[in-house]
């Protein structure tokens, strides 16, 4: 079944609904993009053809002893809604089949051979089949009904996983890849899309069973028999030649490229038409995984080249031996599994070395070429803007998970004066005694002068009450590190914000630098917040453009120095003049920062960050940025090195449909005592569709013997360049937006 996310879904049981379908509106029933690519042998010709129109027909119907509530999704084969199922009184998801291929016996056939051998899985990674059936012409399959978020989406959002919980997603994927083939069931369509990670971090298979379906013309999603089936930027070689000859190690070629997905945020051969693609897949080597994430060992990425070897007989021939090395490399490499171990991993095999490269397989491409042929025709008609896929709810009905504890403080009786003495008063004690996990529920609109929070070996969430804009000042400081005094220290633990403004309005020490929020180790997350520190984010002349105060400061975590740190900002903003993320006050470890929507203002650099005392222990900043205007009159990117600490700081960006706003400055800046070569090698960019205005210099090196300039009419990037700033966003306005409501 295909990923799908119907949290905003409305009961379609009313009239307007019932309007919308007659008079033939798709507004909201729009399909997903990320779908499987397919080639259609014959087109349909019975009415409707499509997954919307289906939706449109029978939404709000009911099929057999099944209420469709909602339409959710679409695929190849017909539509996906949300269902009731009246009998046991439990949330279903049903596919229904096109009406199209409802009248061809052959396909049929092969929907209810295909839902059986489905049904006969049952395991913990698999989505259940619970039924098939027919009802006034409509055939139709009942599937577990999953809450969750898909990984296409997850890895969108959040940016791309650590390698711990990249393996810990594999082992559970093979585990259930192991068990489909003892039962002679391929999916053929393994994807990020179709792997849903619950609220508890399980990994689950949706669409097991069902790739050997007809495709419908007109929708994107499912596969194809016969022909090509599977999704261009996931499909093995043998499978784009000819899909009856894939197997389980079909599949896991497919779970190596999402693997690769997970740790990078894209696939392995992410440019070009699906033609390349495809030939990409037939005949080039993907890229190393440890070129574009240096911190994933070689033994690592000697794994994943097996499982995407271009030949299944040099590729893992089980899932269970894939499941042993996936085991025995946590074990060497300390990754605790967070996942039960299966059963399959209890021998541990070494880990093999690549084979060596084979000549192209001429013979099969002249096949291949037809087929890509009748693929490049049907794709030209079908190109245009895709839709976002919504990401698949999951839910249990069997599991009931008990919530953490909300904490509501601020509220006055009705017709009653907050006193803002009482209401600090109520957050300081709420802060002292939450445990691991609770939320801190803020239910008053307005600021109060708050104390410092500390949070250590614990989970903390403050967010605001329904309809409420909380404002916190923080008016004293807590040591948090060496030369350091923050508003907020994280410690070993997570503090998450949610429709709060963070305000820092106290001076430090003599000799220490303010922040806002402090990480030792640990997360920080924002959501549809506003973080603000003193000074004039418009400031033309910011003195020190990379010193002074930070929204975020990252400092050393242990005796060795290492830190471990993720930073997510969801549809939030942050002004004032400070940098956004210090990592000076850390030499080693791996920070991880993701920014969708919002933005930054400051007169001085997003993002600094010193050098490496030794290369076996740098320090590793990953960003995934989209759809956010970042606006610095210093470089947005800063980093040094020093004789101290000689070894450069390794940077990776990915950005999509950003605004980089940077005053007179290079977009990014490397200096020290290394040479060039040493700091290309440290940073990487990759970026599809964002907007960069400025000056002409993209990248300035200040290296031991000369400086070097990389200019932006050099560069491959699809960010599109302009030589001058038109206009400087506002921040004044963005705190109106957010104190009115808006992101």
């Amino acid at each position: 079944m295909t990923a799908f996310d119907d949290q905003s879904a409305s009961r379609p049981n009313s009239r307007a609904a019932r309007m919308a379908a007659r008079d033939g509106s798709t507004s909201r029933l729009e399909p997903p993009d990320d779908a499987t690519v397919i080639s259609s042998p014959a087109a349909a010709t019975a009415a409707p053809r499509t997954s919307a129109e289906i939706g449109l027909r029978l939404q709000g119907t009911m099929l057999g002893p099944y209420r469709l509530d909602s339409f959710i999704g679409g695929g190849g084969m017909g539509a996906v809604f949300r269902a009731l199922d009246t009998t046991l009184d439990r949330t279903v998801a049903v596919k229904v089949l096109a009406g199209g291929q409802a009248d061809d016996e052959e396909m049929l056939r092969r929907f209810r051979n295909e839902a059986q051998s489905a049904a006969r899985l049952d395991h913990e990674n698999i989505g259940r089949v619970f039924a098939v059936g027919s009802d006034d012409g409509w055939h139709y399959i009942v599937f577990e009904y999953i809450e969750g978020r898909n990984l296409r989406d997850l890895v969108r959002e959040e940016g791309a996983f650590d390698l711990g919980r990249t393996i810990d997603v594999a082992v559970q994927v093979a585990d259930a890849l192991g068990h489909a083939s003892e039962r002679d069931v391929v999916h053929r369509d393994i994807k990020p899309s179709n792997i849903v990670i619950t609220p508890g971090g399980k990994a689950r298979i949706v669409d097991m069973g069902l790739a050997r379906l007809h495709h419908l013309e007109g929708d994107r999603d499912l596969t194809v028999s016969g022909v090509t089936l599977g999704t261009f930027d996931y499909i093995s070689p043998e499978q784009a030649r000819d899909s009856r000859t894939a197997d389980v190690r079909s599949d896991l070629y497919s779970l190596g490229c999402t693997m690769f997905f997970m740790l990078t945020g894209r696939p392995p051969f992410a440019d070009g038409s699906m033609v390349q693609k495809l030939l990409q897949h037939q005949q080039e080597p993907p890229p190393a995984i440890e070129s574009l994430r240096p911190d994933v060992p070689r033994a690592f990425g000697a794994i994943l080249g097996r499982l995407m070897e271009k030949d299944p007989a040099d590729r893992y021939q089980r899932p269970a031996d894939l499941v042993a090395d996936l085991v025995a490399f946590a074990d060497a490499y300390g990754h605790a599994l967070a996942v039960t171990r299966p059963t399959a991993a209890v021998s541990l095999p070494t880990i093999p070395v690549r084979s060596a490269a084979r000549l192209p397989w001429l013979v099969p491409l002249l096949g291949l070429a037809a087929t890509i042929g009748g693929l490049w025709y049907q794709a030209a008609a079908a190109r245009g803007r895709s839709v976002p896929a919504m990401a698949m709810p999951v839910v249990n009905p069997d599991t009931v998970v008990a919530g953490p504890a909300v904490i509501r403080v601020g509220e006055a009786a009705a017709g009653a004066t907050r006193d803002p003495s009482v209401v600090a008063a109520e957050i300081r004690a709420a802060v002292e005694r939450a445990n691991d996990g609770d939320i801190i529920e803020l239910a008053f609109t307005g600021g109060v002068d708050v104390a410092p929070i500390v949070v250590r070996d614990r989970s903390l969430s403050l967010r605001a009450a329904p309809g409420m804009r909380p404002v916190l000042h923080f008016t004293s400081l807590v040591e948090a590190g060496p030369g350091l005094e923050a508003a907020c220290h994280v410690g070993a633990g997570r503090l998450a914000v949610e429709g709060v403004s963070l305000r820092l309005e106290a001076e430090a020490a003599a000799g220490r630098k303010p922040a806002l929020i402090a990480l030792s180790s640990g997360s920080f997350s924002c959501i549809e917040s506003l973080l603000v520190m003193p000074g004039d984010a418009d400031a033309s002349a910011a003195g020190a453009a990379d010193a002074g105060p930070a929204f975020i400061s990252v400092q050393a975590g242990g005796p060795d120095g290492g830190v471990a740190c993720g930073i997510t900002m969801q549809r939030s903003w942050a002004s004032g003049d400070a940098v956004f993320l210090d990592a000076a006050g850390t030499s080693s470890g791996r920070i991880e920062l993701s920014w969708t929507g919002g933005g930054l203002m400051t007169p001085r650099a997003a993002i600094t960050a010193d050098g490496a005392r030794d290369a076996a222990a740098d320090l590793v900043m990953d960003a995934v940025l989209a759809d956010a205007v970042f606006a610095c009159r210093a470089p947005l990117l800063s980093l040094h090195d020093s004789p101290a600490r000689p070894v450069p700081a390794r940077f990776q960006v990915t950005a999509k449909a950003c605004d980089f706003l940077v005053d007179g400055q290079p977009l990014i800046v490397q200096s020290g005592i290394r040479e060039p070569a040493d700091y290309d090698a440290a940073c990487t960019w990759r970026d599809q569709g964002s907007r960069y205005a400025g000056t002409d210099v993209f990248r300035r090196v200040d290296g031991a013997a000369e400086r070097i300039e990389a200019m932006f009419r050099d560069q491959p990037a699809t960010m599109r360049y302009g030589p001058r700033v038109a206009a400087w966003p506002d921040a004044a306005a963005w705190q109106s937006d957010w104190e009115n409501g808006g992101g």
